[in-house]
């Protein structure tokens, strides 16, 4: 019988393999699809390394750290060009630089003088203890212009989210701690230690040969306890614990375990519902994810020197919300991590689609592309999208997990189910972070839950034995 059952094989599974692993806790992973790592995925093509899905993670997380280190990679990693820490927010027509003095700060065209001015007022304003949307928490604390200029485009590039339905306290929760422990954030992280120096030392990594060296290196590492393409997967609870079914390479393969770990996307879980008590069954199948486009393009660094009237050196440009526009944003590849592209070429990853466009999942990759070359162009004052070079498009209709009203009380309700001794675990960035730091981070926190089940179960086995002699 096996300890833990792990159906999944995305970062998420991967990485929980790998805690259990260290932990010497018998497992076995089960993925339906034909490979491992999730949407994590790295392409070649000719002269150009493309990332389809997520294409940084940062410094800040401790997990995601001992991860390399455990793994031997650190030799691996490759740090984003410092000029990276420059970002730009298309508005009005215009890339203007996101300020990151005071200086900055108050010279910046990005607000008006009436919105600088709000800032000061929010350090008078009452703290308030309920959940509310994005959008009521910022233009309380902050005014209109702050969520429109800097909140609405920052979300664009984590969640492609709708403000008007993000949680604030499920996307903020730092933010809406210091308002509950200080009354004001502002005010808060002048005061707290803990968040001055949080952003201290802060470096973006990827890896010489992409993030897909990642996931690479833990499926290798647990290659033996992975099954890729296991088809019809079915599960079934026998008195305390459970039966696992499933085709591998057309044969019927079963397992008995002491406990599951889902360690799929939440939109996916729908088939193993019936596992689940009705009342928290929805709280996990019912959450929302928004729809993504990836779009790499390519042009001459000649092309874009002559025309574009900033310098590039920086990590790319969000954009505010505006009719008609899809794209939500563009990094600029070939700045960030150099050899990404030919040395007289400019790289260039967008993103369209999201929360407020659903649709983008209509369209065809070459419509796609073509609308991407336009806003693109537009943005960076190109002046013939014809001369963006279409490299790679990947439409991920399903893409990021949107934390809106009421994620807070549906996570309380998974974990309640987890507590519950069923033998039932859930991992995955729909829980407590999308990121790969977060998502690596809650498979970590999952185990140490598996692990106590674990004990639990394993001294009840014991005792059954004892009582049978």
């Amino acid at each position: 019988m096996k300890d833990v059952i792990i159906i999944g094989a995305g970062i998420a599974g991967l990485s929980a393999g790998f805690e259990l692993y260290k932990n010497n806790i018998d497992f076995q992973i089960l993925e339906p699809a034909n490979r491992a790592g999730g949407s994590i995925k790295t392409v070649k093509i000719g002269d150009y390394l493309v990332e389809s899905g997520p294409s940084t993670f940062n410094s800040l997380s401790k997990e995601i750290m001992e991860l390399v280190k455990d793994l031997d990679i650190e030799d691996l990693l490759q740090a984003a060009n410092p000029q990276a820490k420059k970002r730009y927010i298309y508005r009005n027509g215009q890339l203007m630089p996101v300020p990151s003095t005071l200086k900055e700060f108050i010279k910046t065209d990005i607000l008006s003088r009436e919105g600088k001015m709000m800032l000061l007022e929010e350090l008078f304003i009452k703290k308030e203890n309920k959940e509310e949307t994005v959008q009521d928490f910022t233009e309380r604390r902050f005014g209109r212009e702050i969520l429109k200029n800097f909140i609405q485009p920052y979300l664009n590039g984590i969640f492609a989210g709708d403000v008007q339905k993000l949680s604030a306290n499920a996307v903020f929760p730092k933010l809406k701690g210091l308002e509950t422990k200080y009354r004001s954030i502002i005010g808060g992280m002048f005061l707290s230690p803990k968040v001055r120096s949080s952003f201290k030392g802060l470096t973006l990594y990827s890896f010489i040969h992409g993030m897909e060296t990642l996931s690479d290196k833990i499926y290798n590492k647990l290659k033996n306890k992975i099954i890729l393409d296991a088809k019809d997967i079915e599960i079934s609870r026998a008195k305390d614990f459970y039966i696992v079914n499933f085709k591998s390479n057309n044969k019927i393969i079963n397992y008995t375990a002491n406990s599951i770990l889902f360690a799929l996307p939440a939109h996916t879980m729908s088939e193993f519902a019936y596992l689940f008590p009705k009342s928290y069954a929805s709280e996990i199948t019912q959450i929302e994810y928004a729809p993504i486009a990836t779009v790499v393009q390519a042009t001459e660094k000649s092309t874009v020197e002559a025309c574009c009237s900033i310098s590039l050196e920086g990590f790319g440009f969000l954009c505010t919300k505006e009719p008609y526009r899809k794209l939500l944003g563009t990094v600029w590849t070939s700045s960030v991590f150099p050899n990404r592209a030919p040395s007289d070429k400019i790289l260039l990853t967008s993103y369209v689609g999201g929360a407020l466009n659903k649709k983008i999942t209509d369209q065809s990759e070459e419509e796609i592309a073509n609308l991407t070359a336009k806003e693109v162009s537009e943005s960076m004052q190109i002046s013939n999208p014809g001369l963006l070079e279409t490299i790679y498009v990947k439409v991920h209709t399903n893409a990021i997990p949107q934390y809106n009203l009421g994620h807070m009380s549906r996570v309380k309700k998974i974990e309640e189910l987890m507590d519950k001794n069923y033998g039932l675990f859930f991992t995955g960035n729909y829980l407590y972070g999308i990121s790969i730091n977060d998502t690596i981070k809650t498979s970590k926190l999952i185990v140490e839950r598996i692990k106590k089940f674990l004990d639990i179960t394993i001294k009840k086995q014991e005792n059954d034995q004892v009582k049978l002699l």
